[in-house]
Parts: C-alpha cells; structure tokens; sequence
C-alpha cells in the first residue's frame, strides 16, 4: 500500500508541474468583476500583491501571481481602461486580454509554447519589452502594440486584428503571418529573421527594416518613404508600395503583382527572377521621373524577366523625346523569357509599342520607355506599305 500510494503521489507531482493554474485580474477583492470603477489599474508582480482571482466572476478569495500561471484580464463591460505596472519580469503561460483597454509597463515573459490571445474590441499596449522563451501562437482578433523581444523564436498571427510590433532592443525573431495584419514599426537595427505571409496575412512595413527572408503569399505593404533590405524574396502573393519606397533583394524569385513607386535593385551574383505570372507596374511621371529596376552594386548581377511589367502613365508628361530608365540594362544580365510582355504594348524584334495620345516604346536592348515622334511610326508605317508595294510588283 505504501509503494501504491507513493507511486500516485509521484504521478499526481508530475502533473501538476506540466499544469499550470489559469488566474484572472481582480482587485477589488471578492466582489463581482475586476474593478468597483472604471479603472481596473494595478500592480502585476509575483507571489506578492493579492489582484487575482482563481474564479472568472471575481467572487473567489484574491490571490497572488505564481510565476508561469495563465492570466486573463478580463475587465468588464464597466471598466474603460487599466494601468498595469509589471514588476519583477512575471513569466505568463498565456496571456489572454478579454475585455477592456490595456496599458502595460514593466518586462514580461511568455512561458513555453505560450500563447497570446487578444480578443475582438479589447486592446493591449506594451511600452516595454515582452521576451519569447519559445515558440508562440498570437491570436489577436482586437489589436495590439508591442515590444517584442526573442532572438531565434517564432511567433505564429492568426485572427483578423492588427499586431503592431515597436521593437527598439535588437532582436531576430520570426514571424508567420496567417492571418490578419502584422505592422512592423520597428527602431531596432537587428534584421528579422524568415517572414512568411500567408494567404490570408498582411505584413505592413512602416519604417525601414531589414526582413531576411521574406516570403509573401498574401499581401505585404510598403509605406511611403520606406527603404528595406531584403537577403531573400519568394511567393505569389502582392506587394503594395507608397510613393518613394525601395526593396533591395539578393536573391530568389517572384510570381505575384507589384504595385506602387517602389525602387528594386538586385544586389550580389545570386540573381532574381519574376516569374511567368509576376507582373510589377511602373509609376511614370516627369520626363524622367520613374520608379525602376536597377542594380544594387557592382556585380552585374542576373536579372530574369518572364512576367509582365505595366506602367500607370496618369501622371505622365507624355512630351516627344521624353524617356525613362526601367530596367538598368548597362548594370545588370538581363535575360526576357518567352512568357514576357508589356501590358497593352504590342513587340516587334524587343521593341514594345504603345500608341496613348503619344506612341511609346519600350526596348528590351536599353531597357527605357520612350516617347518617340508620330512620325516615327508613320514613316515606320509607310516603309511597309513601300515594301508591300514592292513585293507585289515583283510577284507580276
């Protein structure tokens, strides 16, 4: 009996250190919700201030945090805001926000495969760092602002919210991106490590970044002005850039739509490639004025075309002799498949021609887009009725 009862006492040990108790936010002790006011502000420090409850109505006998519980603020209907103030970095299994709108100050953890979960119409801000000591799932259908630090750790976003990460501590997480929208508003100097953009994710950019690599199935935005570095680019989702943005890529390979004035310089001997089914616009503008492809240094590195390239010519001074430069030719290989085209331009030997209130072309050989002279083209026109003619007489 005393071997038996020591066997299940061991098992019941054992269990209880791979559980952990699940608390709620609670101060105003065993009465109902977590606040008298509207103000659910507090201390969150470990095994010493008494603002938890075991109980999700708040009736239970407040306690204290033991590191690595589970945590869920859920305020009530009657509570607008909360201050909380995290002393002693607490160590959160999960960490759930239910109701209300949050502001916390002080370090944080999130324990083992945690999870962090924020739900729709609730809202949390984190003015200092949260640390990831593993990998973690963030469901966030409300929204969020962090500081998020965890070198070599993944996070996995899903729900239809917006997470907002504001790193300033340098930090080379990852990121996977399935759901909803991810906003990186970084200062931190330290590239992220592999992004991938699901489906049904959007991944904003919205200060200049390094992201290494970068895979984008569903939509990653470029905000105006913003400049970034990217080692690696995949997918078939879409880019969306703001006026003035750039990428500069080493390597990989593209098979969705760019849009917007973004710059892209290719960059090593590594090479890129936009696949047939890539199609990437051009913003023309003053004579001169475009948005381009060019290279990123000295190493005439390989540049694959066999999707489409557009040019959005709204703004365009459509001025005869007026040019701009598209793809830099002279500072890079540039190889054009045979699934490559020039939306709405017809080609003749890698000439592209486009007749818009102005005949443009676009040559493959100089890579620019040209305003030619109408009478270019009707000397062009009238050569080969020359030759038809010709032809024809000696046909009798």
């Amino acid at each position: 009996m005393l071997k038996k009862l020591s066997t299940v006492s061991a098992a019941s040990i054992a269990i209880c250190g791979v559980l952990h108790a699940q608390v709620y936010w609670d101060i105003n002790g065993t009465n109902a919700g977590a606040t008298d006011s509207t103000d659910a502000s507090g201390t969150w420090d470990i095994a010493t201030t008494s603002n938890w409850n075991t109980t999700s109505d708040g009736t239970a006998a407040v306690t204290t945090f033991t590191d690595t519980d589970s945590v869920v603020f859920s305020a009530g209907n009657n509570v607008a805001t909360a201050a909380i103030t995290a002393t002693g970095t607490p160590t959160a299994t999960n960490l759930t926000i239910e109701e209300g709108t949050y502001t916390f100050d002080g370090n944080l953890k999130l324990g083992t495969s945690a999870t962090y979960t924020v739900s729709s119409g609730a809202s949390a801000t984190f003015n200092d760092a949260v640390s990831l000591t593993d990998n973690s799932d963030f469901i966030i259908e409300g929204t969020s602002s962090m500081k998020l630090a965890g070198a070599g750790k993944t996070f996995t976003k899903t729900g239809s919210g917006t997470l907002t990460l504001t790193d300033s501590a340098n930090s080379d997480y990852a990121i996977n991106v399935n759901e909803g929208l991810v906003v990186v508003n970084r200062t931190a100097t330290k590239q992220l490590k592999s992004i991938v953009v699901g489906a049904s994710g959007t991944l904003q950019l919205s200060t200049s970044d390094q992201l290494n690599p970068l895979t984008v199935n569903g939509l990653f935005i470029v905000d105006e002005g913003v400049s970034d570095s990217l080692r690696q680019l995949y997918g078939t989702g879409s880019i969306q850039a703001g006026d003035n943005t750039s990428l500069n890529i080493d390597k990989g390979d593209f098979s969705g739509d760019i849009s917007g004035d973004l710059d892209i310089s290719i960059s090593k001997t590594n090479g890129f490639t936009f696949n047939d089914g890539s199609s990437v616009e051009f913003v023309i503008g003053a004579d001169g004025v475009s948005n381009s492809i060019t290279s990123g240094d000295a190493n005439m590195s390989e540049l694959n075309l066999n999707g489409e390239l557009t040019f959005d010519l709204t703004g365009a001074d459509l001025t005869e002799g007026n040019s701009w430069l598209i793809v830099e030719v002279a500072g890079l290989t540039v190889s054009y498949g045979a699934t490559f085209s020039v939306a709405g331009f017809s080609e003749l030997d890698g000439t592209w021609t486009h007749d818009s209130n102005a005949l443009l072309q676009f040559s493959e050989t100089t890579g620019y887009l040209t305003v030619v002279p109408e009478s270019s083209s009707y000397a062009l026109l009238a050569g080969c009725l020359g030759l038809t003619f010709v032809m024809l007489r000696r046909r009798k």
